[in-house]
């Protein structure tokens, strides 16, 4: 603040000289340029994201040193020699989309792992000479349907028999007679099935009982050497295997596994026979019991038994095994993907009768015969992880296009090389998921693969893994890739603006894929399982984000805010544009980012983003703020305008250069009230801690100085633009009817500078609601103070040359025009003022945070200081205009008085004629110059001393006129009325019917009315009072309560006097003795009809009388206009006169009865009628037959009323 002291004292001077010469106020206007400046920069940002999603996305794959450790040479050549080997020893048929050439996938291997042709020679040798691989065929016999019923219940109770059947190609068969014989069915085949068919008797009877729920291997080993017989009584028992019985169904599920050992190649074939289990004695027993066998004498005799069973299957009464079908697959038509489908069952010749279907699964694998467990593949399944990445590198390669295009697609070649890898290395397909995974994973580390196949893949692997489907060396091989791939996607998270700039399109796509795929691993079985120690998605990338935010906002701060020798107004420069980097931030986190995180993570990317910054930033804001006002942005707004500090001191503060820093200061607040409302993107329960939320408490001392400048550039404006508007009225032609020459440039100027604050407040939006009222009120009275300086001014101009001292107007028309012109348009600015800065709507939001009593306190400062300024404006308006009605009245009372004093003979419109040329004349300079409010107000000044005169004419008693002079005069009014409301004048009727106006007129008529029908009027109006009094709460003389009714057979009017209430205590012991007077008036219309009174009730101030009166009426007596039943309490005294206690009115045509009112007279209520006194209110009826001394009637009934108002 010493700082800023120190500047005003060396500018004070040049201050003054800037403003003497200052043609154009600039301030308001540069605070509008800044406005517009912020509204640009919004509009940027939008600007930009078009810009931004043409351009190419950055390149987003940053090495962060987590590239997976690569294999040795040795490791490289033992892998590729693996892989020759793979090919060398290619099983199962070939598919359409593998290859099929060897010679292609040498060389296609050669390529990828990039030997030369003397290391492929030299290695392939070496994988000649391994060993062949032993041939496995896995087989799962799922289910069967619609088999045959052999039980007597329907169903059967199948199983399965299946093995091997080698292929015998030299051995001749001799038809053997003892032992076992053939069935009918085998006698009738041709000669070649028979030898097939032997083989498969050979088959049946060597059967062997497989251990329930367990799959066995069975090893390929020559023929026992205590069973030296011939080959068809050779075939071992562990070549044949047996499902579990399913009893009673057609259509069994047994879901076993069986794995054969194929030693003589692919010329053998799978056999599997189903059977229908018999309790007594079975195959199914038979293979049980085989194991027991210990020699051939034994084994013969089982042999015997099962082809018995085959020739009596068809035997109801037999209690050996049924047979149900068979199935045959020759080993070498199993492609190399395997079998998977429904076989139909076949008979054991052509004219066998089965039906039904068998479900199996089928797929060859090898085991190379290096005494290692055949289960054990894991050395396998590593060099399958290494093969795959070989080869997708040597893809990419080949690949023409960005490494994120790649769809992830293989060349045939390549996909018959990992086939035959992955089936002769038994890899299962959950195996072959995790390697993919694990390869592609890890690749993407090196070379960037678009997440959109990852995501695939990861979703292959979820769909494929069960939580026993791994080993634990597995497990741990997938836990290191996903933890190498998250931790990689953390730290592309962590540079999400430079890596994913929110605008591009691409870019959010990519960003989008990589969440999901974080998201799907962590919320996969398989991630959970192998990574079970895993923080939540949600927390980590909470960590990430916001350690990354930081990183990003220190840079900014750092780029944006360096140290260096700089001004003020560049630190505050600077300042906003840190901010409007963080608002181009923000809009990008809530347009773009927000939904990508949300939609894909379920996080709020903006809350966690802004929440960490939220502090530093604000820290930045104070320090600057703090260098630049010092300590007083910490007080409030009420102490801020405690502390009076000069006007001067407030221009030099912020002249010239400072001027340039209150801009930048403004700048900076625009920015971070933009800034602030993105705050409705941070979660509600966080959202009131954000220290931005005051980011307008630090502004307060700023915002004071912006309207200390203000209001003093508005008042050396208006001294300024009012000098100047002594040269512009000096040009103004004589006549003019322009309407831009009823003002000057002064008024539209400074209505100008009223506009430019409204603008600006709107613009500042302070959004301390009970903090902006005191600001607002301080707008409001520095507007007030400069809307009567400027009038005061103008006024003063007018003065100058005399005008109030002359009794010539004509050469001041013009200049009067134009002043009351402008002081007009400035009233008219400042009136509409308060509305242009919502005050109300500021007021209706203060009561949630003021007492309703305190908001209503400064409604009425507002509305009462506006109110009175502008009442003072128009009074001043008026006080100018009423010199030309002063100059004008003595004529103007002269026209009223011959229109009065004009004999009966004239017409109205002779008699007026002459006041309104008289009017024509004076206002036709008036009409060209003055604006239409101001000329109105001119008409209504004038209008106002023609109804002064009027009035003073029609109260005169001391001249009473006749009643046609009156009626004359009447008519006047009305032709005065017409000529001001005319097109030419159009005074508004509701201007012209002013209270005088109406007084007048109700004066006149009853002057112009005669005594009878004038009493009739003042009953009447008496009537008229009633109601008033009935409706008020007022309760000063009582009540009182009554009946009425009118039998219009009997023509007669009823009346009951019930009681009274609450009457005026009459004598000195604080009662009365009240009796009730009923009178029907005017007299004059019922002569016929007495006047006629209850009885006296003593001593009390609520009697009850209940007495009925008649009145004979005719119905059209009830009717007559004035018709009233007048009610007059009493308080009867013996001594003294009677006291009046109070009187009412009950018009008689409201009485029920009359006018077909035919209502029972039990269902009349009672009337409430308060009472009243005939002095309370002044009556011009009484006052005017007063004036008629001559006329008896009008003596009579003043005498009788000027009684009662003595009582």
């Amino acid at each position: 603040m010493a700082r800023i002291n120190m500047r005003g004292r060396r500018w004070s001077d040049a201050v003054v000289f800037k403003y003497e010469n200052e043609n154009e106020g600039s301030f308001l206007e540069n605070f509008e340029a800044v406005a517009q400046k912020h509204e640009q920069r919004r509009q940027k940002i939008k600007k930009d994201e078009e810009i931004e999603n043409e351009k190419i996305p950055p390149e987003y794959r940053i090495t962060f040193g987590e590239k997976p450790q690569g294999i040795t040479s040795k490791e490289y050549e033992l892998l590729y020699v693996e892989t020759l080997y793979t090919i060398k020893y290619k099983i199962g048929t070939t598919i359409p989309k593998h290859s099929e050439g060897e010679n292609d996938l040498y060389s296609y291997a050669q390529e990828a792992f990039g030997l030369s042709m003397e290391d492929h020679q030299r290695l392939l040798a070496k994988a000649s000479e391994e060993k062949p691989p032993i041939l496995i065929l896995n087989i799962e016999i799922v289910e069967a349907k619609d088999l045959e019923a052999k039980d007597a219940n329907g169903f059967s109770d199948p199983y399965c028999m299946l093995g091997i059947v080698p292929e015998i190609r030299k051995l001749v068969l001799t038809q053997q007679t003892s032992g076992v014989g053939a069935s009918s069915d085998e006698e009738g085949s041709s000669d070649s099935k028979l030898g097939f068919m032997r083989r498969l008797k050979s088959f049946r009877k060597s059967t062997i009982r497989r251990a329930q729920g367990r799959e066995k291997n069975i090893s390929s080993t020559g023929s026992s050497p205590q069973n030296n017989c011939s080959l068809r009584d050779k075939l071992p028992a562990k070549y044949i295997q047996t499902t579990d019985v399913k009893k009673a169904t057609l259509n069994p599920v047994w879901m076993e596994k069986f794995r054969f050992n194929i030693e003589s190649g692919k010329t053998e074939t799978f056999h599997l026979d189903i059977w229908d289990h018999d309790d007594e004695f079975s195959v199914f027993e038979a293979a049980r019991k085989l194991n027991q066998v210990q020699g051939f004498k034994g084994l013969n005799r089982y042999f015997k038994q099962i082809a018995q069973s085959a020739r009596t299957n068809s035997n109801e009464s037999s209690n050996i095994d049924d047979f149900l079908g068979s199935v045959n697959l020759k080993i070498s038509e199993i492609p190399s993907t395997g079998i998977d489908r429904w076989f139909s069952l076949e008979g054991r010749s052509e004219n066998s009768k089965v039906h039904g279907q068998i479900h199996i699964r089928a797929n060859l694998a090898t085991r190379e015969d290096r005494g290692i467990s055949e289960e054990d593949n894991w050395t396998d399944i590593k060099q399958h992880v290494e093969l795959l990445q070989i080869i997708i590198d040597h893809e990419l390669n080949k690949f023409k296009g960005e490494t994120t295009k790649w769809a992830g697609e293989l060349s045939r070649d390549a996909e018959t090389i990992l086939h035959q890898h992955a089936i002769q290395g038994d890899i299962t397909d959950i195996q072959r998921k995790m390697c993919r995974w694990i390869a592609y994973s890890k690749k993407h580390l090196e070379r960037t693969l678009t997440h959109k196949l990852l995501l695939t893949i990861t979703e292959q692997l979820e769909q494929t893994w069960q939580p026993t489907s791994l080993s634990r060396d597995e497990s741990d091989m997938l836990r290191e890739a996903f933890t190498l791939f998250i931790n990689h996607c953390f730290k592309q998270l962590a540079k999400l603006r430079d890596l994913f700039p929110a605008a591009n399109r691409i870019a959010a796509e990519r960003l989008e894929q990589l969440l999901t795929i974080v998201a799907k691993l962590h919320n996969m079985e398989v991630f959970r399982y192998c990574c079970p120690f895993q923080n939540s998605l949600q927390h980590e990338l909470s960590l990430i984000l916001k350690a990354g935010t930081m990183e990003w906002f220190d840079r900014m701060v750092i780029h944006i805010t360096k140290p260096r020798l700089r001004s003020d107004e560049e630190i505050l420069r600077n300042t906003s544009e840190l901010v409007y980097v963080l608002l181009a931030d923000a809009h990008s986190a809530v347009k773009y980012y927000n939904p990508i995180f949300e939609s894909t993570v379920k996080l709020a990317f903006y809350h966690i983003s802004f929440k960490k910054i939220d502090v530093k930033l604000m820290d930045i804001i104070i320090k600057a703020l703090e260098e630049e006002l010092g300590e007083q942005i910490y007080q409030s707004p009420l102490k801020l305008f405690e502390n009076t500090e000069p006007d001067s001191a407030d221009i030099a503060a912020f002249a010239f250069s400072a001027e340039q820093t209150s801009l930048s200061l403004f700048e900076l607040y625009l920015s971070l009230n933009e800034l602030a409302k993105y705050k409705i993107y941070v979660n509600e329960s966080h959202r009131s801690n954000l220290k931005i939320n005051q980011y307008y408490l630090y502004f307060g001392v700023a915002l004071k100085k912006w309207l200390s400048i203000a209001r003093n550039k508005l008042l050396h404006r208006i001294e300024y633009i009012l000098d100047k508007d002594k040269s512009e009225t000096s040009l103004i032609a004589p006549i003019s009817t322009t309407t831009n020459n009823k003002f000057t440039s002064s008024s539209l100027d400074i209505s100008n500078c009223f506009t430019q604050m409204a603008q600006f407040w709107r613009r500042l939006a302070w959004p301390d609601i009970p903090g902006s009222i005191v600001y607002l009120i301080k707008m409001i009275e520095d507007t007030t103070n400069a809307t009567r300086l400027y009038a005061i001014l103008m006024e003063e101009k007018l003065n100058a040359k005399k005008f109030y001292d002359t009794n010539d107007l004509t050469i001041y028309i013009q200049e009067l025009s134009l002043t009351v012109n402008n002081i007009e348009r400035i009233r008219e600015s400042f009136k509409a003022l308060p509305i242009e800065l919502s005050y109300d709507k500021l007021l209706v939001a203060a009561e949630k945070f003021h007492p309703i009593a305190g908001v209503d306190e400064y409604r009425k400062k507002i509305e009462t200081t506006v109110a009175i300024c502008s009442q003072d404006i128009t009074d001043r308006i008026y006080r100018i205009l009423s010199k030309v009605i002063t100059n004008m009245e003595m004529e103007l009372k002269q026209y009223l008085f011959h229109i009065i004093e004009a004999p009966d003979a004239s017409t109205i419109q002779d008699t007026i004629q002459p006041l309104f040329t008289f009017l024509d004349n004076q206002l036709v300079p008036y009409t060209e110059y003055l604006i239409r409010l101001n000329l109105t107000r001119l008409l209504e000044l004038i209008w106002a001393v023609l109804i002064d005169q009027l009035l003073c004419e029609v109260e005169d008693v001391t001249s009473p006129k006749s009643i046609s002079s009156y009626a004359r005069l009447s008519k006047a009014l009305d032709g005065l009325v017409e000529y001001f409301n005319n097109e030419e004048h159009y005074l508004p009727k509701d201007i012209l019917k002013t209270d005088k106006y109406k007084l007048v007129k109700k004066l006149l008529k009853y002057q112009s009315t005669d005594t009878q029908s004038l009493i009739k009027m003042y009953y009447q109006e008496k009537a008229q009072e009633q109601d008033r009094a009935n409706s008020s709460n007022q309760i000063d003389l009582g009540k009182l309560y009554c009946r009425a009714y009118y039998h219009s057979k009997e023509e007669t009017l009823y009346i009951e006097i019930i009681s009274c209430k609450n009457l005026r205590p009459c004598d000195s012991n604080g009662l009365s003795d009240p009796y009730v007077e009923v009178q029907l008036c005017p007299r004059f219309l019922y002569p016929h009809l007495e006047k006629q009174q209850t009885s006296v009730i003593k001593k009390t101030l609520n009697p009850h009388f209940n007495e009925k009166f008649e009145f004979r009426l005719t119905e059209k007596e009830c009717n007559l206009s004035g018709g009233i039943v007048h009610f007059i309490v009493m308080d009867h005294d013996l001594m003294w006169s009677n006291d009046f206690e109070g009187e009412a009115f009950l018009e008689i045509w409201k009485i029920t009865g009359i006018n077909n009112d035919n209502r029972a007279v039990e269902e009349l209520k009672q009337i409430e009628l308060a009472l009243t006194h005939p002095k309370v209110v002044r009556s011009r009826i009484i006052e005017i037959l007063e004036q008629r001394i001559t006329d008896k009637i009008a003596v009579d009934f003043v005498r009788r009323r000027r009684e009662k108002e003595n009582q």
